[in-house]
């Protein structure tokens, strides 16, 4: 037998003997252009796709494997009598060099590695699972070496004329209703040599992510590495008290995409004052922290949780089979969004997954008919919604799912939709009603709200309301405390833009400017981050509680927050509130379940940074120091607190299942 031919059976008697299935021999080309337009010809060129650098070296998809992010470790966990409990956990911020591009990009290996800001030396940050129902602690160190290291540069407030120094960071816990000082407000920062403790409610299941929110540094900081997912899990084996449509043991996979783009000698690279002024677009797609990944699967249901950490750079995904036909309406469905579970599943969007910047998306896909397929995680484009997004040579790929011939497990478990219980906690049920969708979106359709705000572009700013953050920081003064408000986001024709709105999750009720108004999988969808495509106009509803201070809401697309498409809100007793149609707090608390006004200041010195030799040893007396002051109470009350309420409905109350 001719010798290259017995190499080729050799190998794929192999393939079907694992039951892996072969990689395909070369990637799809790209629909969007020509692939030698778009695409280095040799190594060391230079070349670009509408003005946005792309990485001088010649790349291969599809040569790394997929792995999910690994899981942190907690310190240790602590409870009351009554099961609530809180766990702990603690991060070295500082700078990690890692290999990631070796083996993509070959050209890489001659260089010493590329430097990325970590979490404890992880790309991304280590994974956070905490169960419903019980707090964290979390303790951030700030040991970037900033004198002798590969970030030098020191940053306002991390100034030696201020007593301070080195690189900042702030952490923002996106998708948590978090108490002000621990919310990551932009100035509330840690610099060198100190530590912050955060402590995080966790009152309902949902895929939240952590990342850097230092003021006008926030896109550097997070392109570099800071950011990392947190789950906060109702499965019974994390400590939860059970998941719906049987998805206790559906295996997860945890896809954090975003584009990062390299210089000559393999670092990343981001020219903020030149190419990268208004967008940073790169030319590799990561998942997980892994360029173009081949993600080895089992012909059964997956649950991916997807977030989109990119900077700039929207996604539009898509499955696609051998063939590149799209088959994600024929095997996904979408069950939860930024803020958790939907009600109800809906199928998965024909046009594709339109993901914003900072949004989170679950899909679950059966992938039983596609036994010993080699198919597609892809990134589409739609030149409306994603107007001017640069598409490099290998844009249009994400992931190349490899299906194996068969299950290690027998019959693993399905996707059951029929199977509503047990059912999460879901806090928008209990705080807007239908009468209260029916009035805002009776309000919308007269052109009614009750705040408006103008994403634009003023004297070289991204501005709200021709403001900026350094201009006037509080947009709204008087939110009401536990009250709804309808709120109208509105830009022009020229930019599209992530909005997100801090502390509260929202239903969006009306989208004007756009072919497909609300989409599908965006109706009754519990959010904290949108899509606000050009010349769109988008209402929102939201219940402003569960606490009061002062909280940021911004553009998710990170240049633009810096620069400074960045503002706040003040919720307040709901008596100060000037919207009468609202005003009414739909609770009385009478100081029984909530009387923390001392934690609305954002800025409050008894949480901010401190010098690390200062801060409290982190061990037991600590931990349940922290838990005894009980800062949640409004989502943990205590039994004495329920009496005392005499049947009352506490809709915040969240639920715990005593740990394990």
């Amino acid at each position: 037998m001719n010798t290259f031919f017995s190499l080729i059976l050799k190998y794929t008697l192999s393939g079907v003997l694992s039951g892996v299935v072969s990689p395909p021999v070369s990637p799809p080309v790209s629909p969007f252009g020509r692939a030698r337009d778009i695409c280095p010809i040799r190594n060391g060129v230079a070349y670009s796709v509408g003005g946005f650098p792309g990485t001088p070296y010649l790349v291969k998809p599809f040569i790394e494997t997929f792995v999910n992010p690994p899981d942190a470790q907690a310190r240790g966990t602590e409870c009351r009598n009554d099961g609530h409990c809180i766990r702990t956990y603690e991060f070295d911020v500082k700078e990690t060099r890692k290999r990631t591009f070796d083996n993509t990009i070959p050209a890489c290996k001659a260089f010493p590695g590329t430097w990325f800001l970590s979490y404890s030396d992880s790309i991304p940050g280590p994974t956070i699972r905490m169960p419903t129902g019980h707090e964290s602690l979390v303790r951030f160190n700030n040991k970037i070496n900033y004198k002798t290291g590969f970030f030098k540069q020191s940053y306002s407030p991390c100034l030696a004329n201020a007593g301070r120094e080195g690189r900042p960071f702030s952490v923002h816990l996106h998708g948590s209703a978090s108490l002000a000082p621990y919310d990551g407000w932009a100035e509330d920062e840690t610099c060198f040599g100190e530590t912050k403790d955060y402590v995080y409610p966790n009152n309902r299941p949902v895929t939240a992510w952590y990342h850097d929110h230092a003021l006008h540094i926030t896109a550097d900081n997070a392109y570099l590495g800071l950011a990392g997912m947190y789950l906060i899990s109702s499965k019974q084996k994390d400590g939860g008290c059970g998941e719906p449509w049987n998805l206790e043991n559906i295996e997860e996979k945890l896809l954090i995409l975003n584009d990062k783009v390299l210089n000559n000698r393999c670092q990343l690279h981001s020219d903020i004052f030149g190419a990268h002024k208004d967008n940073l677009y790169g030319d590799i797609n990561l998942v997980s922290g892994i360029p173009w990944p081949k993600m080895p699967l089992e012909p059964k249901w997956y649950r991916f949780r997807l977030l989109n950490a990119a900077v700039s750079r929207p996604y539009l995904v898509k499955i696609k089979d051998d063939q590149l036909r799209d088959v994600s309406q024929d095997i996904c469905k979408v069950i939860a969004a930024d803020g958790g579970y939907r009600n109800t599943p809906v199928q998965f969007p024909t046009r594709g997954l339109l993901i914003s910047v900072a949004e989170r998306y679950e899909i679950v896909c059966d992938f039983t008919n596609f036994k010993g397929k080699s198919i597609y995680l892809w990134n589409d484009y739609d030149p409306v919604s994603m107007k001017d997004v640069p598409y490099f040579c290998n844009s249009h790929l994400l992931a190349n799912l490899q299906i194996a011939l068969n299950t290690v497990q027998p019959n693993p478990p399905t996707f059951q939709e029929s199977n509503i219980t047990p059912e999460p906690v879901k806090p928008m049920n209990k705080v807007l009603n239908q009468t209260d969708l029916n009035t805002a979106l009776q309000m919308a359709n007269s052109g009614q709200f009750h705040r408006e705000f103008k994403f634009g572009r003023s004297n070289g700013h991204w501005t709200i309301n021709g403001e900026t953050w350094d201009t006037m920081k509080i947009a709204a003064s008087d939110v009401g405390q536990n009250t709804w408000e309808l709120w109208r986001f509105e830009t022009g024709g020229g930019w599209f833009h992530p909005i997100h709105v801090h502390l509260v999750d929202f239903y969006l009720i009306k989208r004007e400017g756009s072919t497909e108004g609300v989409r599908t999988y965006e109706q009754l969808s519990p959010k904290d981050v949108f899509h606000l495509g050009p010349s769109n106009t988008v209402y929102t509803i939201a219940r402003f509680g569960a606490h009061k201070g002062d909280y940021m809401f911004h553009c998710h697309n990170l240049i633009h927050e810096d620069n400074d498409m960045m503002r706040a809100f003040s919720v307040v007793n709901s008596t100060g509130s000037p919207n009468p149609l609202s005003a009414q707090p739909f609770i009385t608390l009478n100081n029984i379940i909530y009387n923390n006004w001392i934690y609305a200041n954002p800025m409050l010195g008894e949480t901010s940074a401190k010098l690390s030799s200062l801060m409290p040893t982190f061990n037991r007396d600590y931990f349940n120091n922290t838990l005894s002051k009980n800062l949640y109470r409004i989502f943990y009350p205590l039994p004495s607190d329920i009496q005392l309420m005499n049947g009352t409905d506490n809709p915040w109350q969240s639920q715990w299942c005593p740990l394990m």
